[in-house]
């Protein structure tokens, strides 16, 4: 009797030693997260985080809301606008903009189906404006190699609000021109133009990388219905943009479907008028 009595201390002391680890785990793992996500600032994003993204841009192709077609402007344009011998997609934002970082997902979405990115590294918003800390990512020292279309982008702010880097002055006419200064500010081979994020931050805001990619995984959540909606947008504006290539992209159903809303939406008025955030210069 008395050597069960023994055992059952032991098991006893055992269990609460096991529970006592799992509880200083799980305290010191949220202060190692929440260390991580600001040191992350500025680190170039690893081969396995940038094949996550990429995986990213194979899904998601059956998600569409076209109501936000309607934060897609025309420039009326019959040429398209090209760099590099190929059409080109200007971006502008800045670092500290919450609305550019929650955007920024659904670009690169869009921009891996055609290409490869490289030089990509991690940022949050300000910590101190509207959705403080929103995950995402950087495009400062970004290289873009596809055969079908270009990249120029442009963070013309850091994350303190401090001058990043400066426009060339053509840019710099189109962005005031179109968005009036305002970011993120998106132009698609002189085609189309849009202003201000179809994605919300107040998604993402205060949380971390690893959370905004299980949402994207998760197809029916509102970041990945927000993220893919306007990915497939910005991936139709590409299509129109480079002639339908590649066909495994431009090619699909829906992003063909997507492409005659953008093409028959030039002579078509609606009363749906989506929401859109932006910042101002």
């Amino acid at each position: 009797m008395k050597r069960h009595k023994q055992v059952g201390t032991i098991f006893l002391i055992l269990f609460l030693i096991i529970i006592s680890i799992f509880i200083i785990f799980n305290y010191f793992s949220s202060k190692v997260d929440s260390s991580t996500s600001s040191s992350l600032i500025g680190v170039k994003v690893s081969p396995s985080v940038y094949f996550q993204l990429k995986t990213l841009s194979m899904q998601g192709y059956n998600i569409t809301n076209t109501t936000l077609l309607k934060a897609v402007y025309p420039t009326y344009y019959t040429l398209s606008l090209d760099y590099q011998g190929k059409p080109v997609v200007i971006f502008v934002g800045a670092e500290w903009c919450p609305f550019c970082g929650a955007e920024m997902w659904a670009l690169l979405i869009a921009l891996d189906r055609f290409g490869n990115i490289s030089g990509l590294e991690y940022m949050l918003s300000s910590s101190t404006d509207v959705y403080p800390n929103t995950p995402t990512f950087t495009l400062v020292n970004v290289t873009y190699e596809s055969k079908y279309i270009s990249l120029l982008a442009y963070e013309y702010q850091n994350r303190n609000h401090q001058t990043l880097q400066a426009l060339p002055q053509n840019v710099y006419q189109l962005w005031q021109e179109y968005g009036h200064g305002s970011i993120p500010f998106i132009y698609v081979a002189g085609l189309y133009y849009q202003v201000g994020s179809t994605v919300s931050p107040s998604i993402l805001s205060g949380k971390n990388w690893t959370y905004a990619f299980s949402q994207l995984n998760n197809l029916s959540s509102p970041f990945a219905q927000q993220v893919y909606s306007t990915a497939n947008i910005l991936t139709a504006e590409f299509c129109i943009a480079d002639n339908n290539q590649p066909y495994n992209v431009c090619g699909l159903h829906e992003i063909q479907i997507l492409e005659h809303e953008l093409i028959s939406k030039i002579s078509r008025n609606s009363s749906l008028v989506p929401q859109v955030y932006a910042s101002h210069d």
